[in-house]
């Protein structure tokens, strides 16, 4: 593995974390520079349901964003496979959500990301995190269980 690679593929990886918390803030846009537009991207959030292609998974991202009311999501440990232009990073990840009554609920997952190397970015392609009861709990909804 190529140490470059490796460093923009974990900056790509960190990027996707600041998205995930201005979503939590209620704003999805930074989902936009990070994420490919492709019509073969999938999505499958923490919340349940998979999500194909990239109207579906911005449609999904703004949806989320709407029912936010705060928290944080970090990573806390790393594994990185890089094979030409895929690369895959399995995380941990740590945070608080704050649930409607503003308590916040602390969430351990894992998450699975996929970025594919277009124009020269690492984009993210795939993203899979295990399903959070808690995030339903949080948004008021189980639209997505």
């Amino acid at each position: 593995m190529h140490t470059d690679d490796k460093a923009a593929v974990l900056a790509a990886h960190k990027a996707w974390f600041l998205a995930l918390n201005a979503m939590l803030e209620g704003d999805p846009e930074p989902f936009a520079e990070v994420y490919s537009h492709a019509n073969d991207v999938s999505y499958m959030s923490a919340e349940g349901g998979l999500r194909v292609g990239w109207d579906e998974t911005w449609r999904d991202w703004q949806a989320q964003a709407e029912l936010t009311r705060g928290g944080y999501v970090e990573g806390v440990e790393n594994h990185v496979i890089i094979e030409g232009d895929m690369a895959v990073v399995q995380s941990l990840e740590r945070g608080v959500l704050t649930d409607p009554e503003g308590v916040g609920i602390e969430q351990e997952i894992r998450e699975t990301s996929v970025f594919r190397r277009e124009d020269g970015e690492w984009k993210m392609i795939v993203h899979h995190a295990d399903v959070l009861p808690g995030w339903i709990q949080v948004a008021g909804t189980a639209r997505h269980a």
